[in-house]
């Protein structure tokens, strides 16, 4: 039986394609509420108010799939740039295209495009290339844009901001900061409407809904244009929304535009100090799954932050009376200062209009709206949520977005703590900043002098008047998005293993022994997808230049590899935190949330704090942990710049003095402790709340800031590194402009995943014969199967005791002949209705089915390791045959996988299911299987503390029957749960895209023996219409290179939250 899930496609349209707007005179307020029709994953949206345009209406499935089409924002300008352009040869306008089309690397696919875009195009004259001269051709190109309506390009500014005198008897001076480099952002958002982009600008928000198996209606979480926080704004600005003086009869449909700013600093190279700190604008009317694609054009550059210059510290001394003694606290003052006064520059006279009153845009479908731009959400990593708040860093209340205090930062997860979050909001003091600003500017006081303290610390904020407040009367605590990247993966997950490192070290009395069965352990492991996981080459141990997504690999595969390393009751431990930090991080970071989901995310919060705090106290405390060996080399370093710095200042002895030479000690090893009382932990509470209001982590994710940095960083290698970021915002005006030219530059993508995504066939193989015919020695087992196959026979696992002899023969392979290929492409539908993917090679060879098994109890999966994909011409002759002729059927060669006998997993157990190959004495170790049963690839990680064995497969030689160079097995494997999202969901059984799925709840209440634990998490999905693709021309190498949780409510203030550990 095929795995029929539907593929996605567009959901049923909203409202008539192109409506014609119907006046009509409103005294009351009328809610023309709208129900879409319920689609095939049933999920429907509820609208509050009619739209009057689905931008969803015009979806293609290969827009679902995993590489969505990459599209440049265009727009048309009849002005002086367009007059250029067309003066332009034909030949000369494609190169220059091509040239300035983002891209640095001289990439297989930018050969192609030079080839084939500009080269081979019908217009292509090398005449025109006599007298070209590529810097001739970019200064009157960048002069053509300068005086062009291209008003979104980038202007240079500067910015003043007040430097104290520090004397009541001197007025503070003004200082002026050149080289703001910035957008127009009233322009940025008119790009968007306008631009093609525009035709996938969600006006209306929706309520996203599913019918449950059970009939029940349930809330879905995913983007912001159906988040709480859009259905509330866009509420209020119909009911309530300004509009301009002598306006007041204005009929244009209300629209909001999401304004999501996301900042974030970077070095422009691994050495040096050269760095840049952009600030980027995203639209939340547009789907999060376009603004992720890089080079779509959704994630638009606002601004670059200039850094103070080094004149002035000498500025400063001249003009502060106290700078000796108050250098660092007037620059680190000035900072902020510069950061709100770049802020209110951008937040210019015309968008604090549009802010109030609305702009009006004839939007893409030429239909007049006004649009209210408001601030959503803000994404940046603590240091610039700081700066942002306008608060202390480290302070004594140091979360910018409630009132907690610095010494409870350890209760995340606490009922009192969730208390603390919801009743003692942090808002900003305006009266008492303004009184804290005139002791400094006005009457000289110190910005750290006792009486601005006595005005600011009790709310750790600092003398700085913020932009936002100022200029919209927006408190900026509640637009401050979480950030997984920095406060989870590189936060508290990068902490925690520090610390294990530190414990492995302790617990082998110093010696680096379990610490190198760690770092061998994670080199044993395989890749798995597109770079989903990596492979572990260096040691893990050592941490060297790893990214937030090689510590997301690190925890993803944490379980088995920590396991059996400490004694067993601080094993015990271990292993559970574990896991639910990394389930946790999973459901975190789902695209797409159910009221569920969100549910058993809080559940699970509550289960990290206690165990967290439970490991803490019961584990950490039997280990003496000391800093790691690159933890004391950079301590030494950082002590050594400090005592090099401070000798400057020092006599030198005279050359008649004898030079004796310094005996350096060995540096000594400081203890260090697990520490929970960090603003990172305790941002971990926030999540839940923060989704259900603003839609799920990856819409605001600063992981998209990281992406966009590669435009400016490979800008930056084609500049002159003298006044970089001007010329990269020449760089990115010449992209922006010459691809407005026509809408031709709209380019797509397309590969063979994308267009069997779109095929409504259960799979795709390749038909090419160019790969050596296998040797038929295996011929009765696959005889068997091809019959069953024939003749429709659902699935079970066991057909060799179905046929006799005599049914076999009738089964003919033409020519006795079969071709064998190297890679299998399975496509799947994701948890979120998405297309994507997985690559199953002899590197890669696991995958996973659904069970045929029916027992109450049973495993919903099947798993296999791949040994070969073949397929050949098949004709069935005999009384049962249906068609004589010759036909073509592609099957997998396999060796299956069994749940581990007697062994208890799931989320309550908090285990990772565990699997083993079959013996080879076994009938059934080996078998036959349609490509059509796969759902997907799988991941698959040893089981360490079993060992290996050559007891499953005697034969002691290389076998395609194990993987390339493996002359054994190991006796056990857990599958990989948290390897991806979509893994996740089908363990747990929450997947909305996964159709007819059980639920995890249905095999706990099927337990296989009297103890009183249950498995909680075993059940999986439903059936997937999983397409299949074989590719011919591949390699054999891969082409990727809660419940259990306390009950706040019974925990008193001293309470630790974990005695039953």
């Amino acid at each position: 039986m095929q795995n029929m899930e539907p593929i996605p496609i567009a959901p049923p349209p909203a409202a008539p394609h192109n409506p014609q707007p119907v006046p009509r005179c409103v005294i009351l307020h009328v809610l023309d509420r709208y129900d879409t029709p319920m689609d095939t994953f049933r999920v429907w949206r509820h609208y509050p108010r009619r739209p009057t345009r689905d931008p969803d209406f015009c979806i293609r499935p290969s827009d679902l799939a995993k590489q969505p089409p990459i599209m440049l924002l265009l727009h048309t300008v009849q002005d002086t740039f367009h007059s250029y352009m067309e003066g332009l040869a034909p030949t000369v306008r494609r190169l220059m295209t091509w040239a300035n089309n983002g891209q640095t690397t001289k990439s297989h696919e930018q050969i192609n495009e030079l080839v084939h875009d500009v080269l081979l195009a019908d217009d292509f004259n090398p005449k025109d290339l006599i007298d070209f001269e590529a810097r001739n051709q970019n200064a009157k190109l960048d002069q053509a844009i300068a005086g062009s309506a291209l008003r979104s390009q980038f202007t240079e500014s500067s910015v003043d901001i007040l430097v104290p005198s520090g004397t009541v008897s001197r007025p503070p001076v003004s200082y002026t900061i050149p080289g703001l480099l910035h957008r127009s952002i009233t322009f940025i958002i008119s790009e968007f409407f306008t631009g093609p982009l525009g035709h996938l600008v969600h006006y209306s928000p929706f309520v996203l809904k599913q019918q449950s198996a059970s009939n029940r209606e349930e809330r879905l979480f995913s983007e912001v244009y159906n988040s709480d926080a859009f259905l509330e704004v866009h509420d209020y600005i119909q009911k309530h929304g300004l509009l301009p003086p002598g306006q007041e009869d204005c009929q244009l449909e209300r629209v909001v535009a999401a304004v999501m700013p996301l900042s974030d600093a970077t070095h422009f190279t691994n050495f040096g100090n050269a760095k840049a700190w952009p600030i980027y604008l995203m639209l939340g009317n547009i789907s999060k799954y376009v603004r992720a694609v890089p080079g779509s054009g959704a994630l638009q550059h606002l601004a670059y932050i200039p850094s103070l210059p080094d004149s002035f510290k000498d500025f400063a001394a001249e003009h502060n009376t106290k700078w000796k003694t108050q250098k660092s606290q007037i620059l680190t003052h000035s900072r902020r200062e510069l950061m709100h006064s770049i802020w209110c520059h951008l937040l210019d006279d015309e968008f604090v209009y549009a802010y109030k009153y609305g702009m009006v845009i004839r939007c893409i479908d030429g239909i007049m709206r006004r649009i209210y731009p408001r601030i959503f959400t803000y994404s940046a990593d603590y240091p610039e949520k700081v700066l942002l708040a306008t608060i202390r860093d480290k302070g004594m209340f140091p979360c910018p977005r409630c009132m907690v205090h610095r010494s409870k930062l350890d209760l995340m997860g606490l009922y009192r703590d969730l208390q603390t979050r919801v009743k003692q909001l942090r808002t900003f003091m305006v009266e008492k900043v303004k009184a804290a600003r005139d002791l400094i500017y006005r009457q000289g006081y110190g910005i750290k002098s006792q009486q601005v303290e006595d005005r600011l610390q009790e709310f750790s904020g600092v003398p700085t008047q913020n932009a936002f407040v100022e200029r919209l009367n927006l408190d900026p605590s509640p637009m401050l998005a979480p950030d997984i990247l920095h406060e989870f993966e590189l936060g508290v997950w990068k902490s925690l293993f520090t610390h294990l490192i530190r414990i492995l070290y302790a617990a082998s009395k110093g010696s680096d022994d379990l610490v190198s069965e760690l770092d061998k352990r994670y080199r044993l492991l395989s890749t798995f997808g597109q770079g989903t996981i990596r492979n572990f080459s260096n040691n893990s141990s050592e941490m060297k230049k790893l990214a937030g997504r090689d510590f997301e690999d690190l925890l993803q595969c944490a379980v088995p590899v920590f396991e059996g390393l400490l004694p067993e009751a601080d094993d015990y431990r271990l292993r559970k935190l574990l896991y639910r930090t990394a389930e946790w991080h999973g459901l975190a970071k789902m695209r797409i949330h159910t009221e569920g989901t969100l549910t058993e995310l809080e559940k699970v919060t509550t289960e990290l704090g206690k165990l967290m705090r439970g490991f803490r106290d019961l584990t950490c405390s039997h280990y003496d942990t000391h800093e790691l060996p690159r933890e004391i080399e950079a301590r030494t370093r950082r002590e050594g710049r400090k005592s090099a710095h401070a000798s400057t200042a020092a006599v030198l002895p005279s050359s008649s003095e004898v030079s004796i030479p310094t005996i350096v000690p060995k540096p000594t090893r400081k203890p260090i402790k697990l520490n929970l009382f960090t603003i990172k932990w305790h941002f971990l509470g926030d999540y839940v709340e923060y989704i259900r209001r603003f839609g799920t982590t990856d819409s605001y994710s600063t992981q998209l800031g990281e992406l966009a940095h590669r435009l400016i960083k490979s800008f930056y290698r084609l500049t002159n590194k003298k006044d970089a970021n001007k010329q990269i915002s020449k760089k990115y005006n010449r992209m922006n402009a010459l691809q407005s030219v026509d809408a031709s530059q709209i380019k797509s993508e397309k590969n063979e995943a994308d267009a069997a995504a779109q095929d409504n066939k259960t799979h795709y193989i390749s038909k090419s014969q160019n790969q050596h015919p296998a040797k038929v020695n295996f011929l009765p087992k696959l005889q068997n199967h091809l019959l069953a196959r024939l003749l429709g026979q659902k699935f079970d696992g066991d057909t060799d005791e179905m046929f006799t002899n005599e049914d076999r023969y009738t089964v003919r392979i033409v020519n006795n002949t079969m071709y064998r290929v190297n890679t299998l492409r399975v496509n799947f539908t994701t948890y979120d209705m998405q297309r994507s993917y997985d690559t199953v090679s002899r590197n890669q060879p696991f995958i996973m089915l659904h069970s045929p098994e029916t027992e109450p109890g049973t495993h919903p999966f099947w798993y296999a390791s791949v040994m070969g994909v073949f397929h050949a011409q098949v004709q069935h002759i005999g009384p049962l045959s249906t068609d004589l002729a010759p036909q073509r059927m592609e099957f997998l060669w396999v060796r299956w996988l069994g749940i581990e006998p007697g062994y208890k997993f799931g989320r309550k157990q908090a285990k990772l299911p565990k699997v083993g190959f079959v013996p080879d004495c076994d009938e059934m170790a080996y078998g036959f299987l349609d490509p059509s049963l796969v759902i997907r690839g799988c991941h698959l990680l040893p089981s360490f503390v079993d060992g290996r064995t050559n007891n499953l497969l005697t034969i002691t030689t290389p076998t395609e029957a194990r993987c390339i160079g493996e002359t054994d097995d190991w006796c056990n494997y857990y599958i990989g749960i948290f390897v991806d999202r979509d893994m996740l969901s089908r363990h747990f059984g929450t997947g909305v895209g996964h159709t007819n799925r059980t639920g995890a709840a249905d095999i706990d209440d099927h337990d296989n023996d009297d103890d009183d634990e249950t498995m909680e998490d075993c059940s999986g999905m439903g059936e997937f219409d999983s397409m299949v693709e074989v590719d011919t021309n591949s390699s054999d190498e891969s082409e990727s290179g809660g419940e259990n949780s306390e009950s706040d409510t019974d925990l008193s203030e001293g309470d630790n939250g974990y005695d039953d550990l």
